[in-house]
């Protein structure tokens, strides 16, 4: 009796082992500040489809915090081939005549990727 529940076990639980992880890795790659336009300065980040195949749209978000607050969030992402870059722009901007205020980023990439390491970049951005 308890072999034949192991089997029935076995078999049910045979499709969940047999999906594949994605093979599309996203990568956070750079934040930047933009130039100055009308005294004022707003962020840009790059992510970066580094996998072997395309990441489908919609199967990623990208947060953008600065100081511990979220800037910019999205949520309705394009689909990326592999090696292709995506630069964002962020709607907040942040004075530019502020010399020495520290801006500490924090970039996110939501995904079920297959490398969730490099999902995330922190720094800080000096005025």
């Amino acid at each position: 009796m308890f072999g034949k529940f192991l089997i029935v076990c076995f078999l049910a639980c045979s499709p969940l082992m047999a999906q594949q992880e994605p093979s599309f890795d996203m990568e956070a790659m750079e934040v930047m500040l933009d130039a100055e336009v009308n005294g004022y300065r707003t962020f840009k980040y790059a992510i970066k489809n580094i996998g072997p195949e395309a990441v489908p749209a919609g199967k990623y978000r990208v947060f953008l915090k600065v100081n511990g607050k979220m800037i910019s969030f999205d949520t309705k992402t394009s689909s990326m081939k592999p090696g292709q870059s995506v630069v964002y722009t962020s709607g907040e901007r942040f004075r530019a005549n502020q010399p020495g205020k520290k801006l500490k980023y924090t970039l996110i990439i939501s995904s079920k990727d297959a490398n969730k390491r490099n999902n995330k970049l922190k720094g800080v951005i000096v005025l």
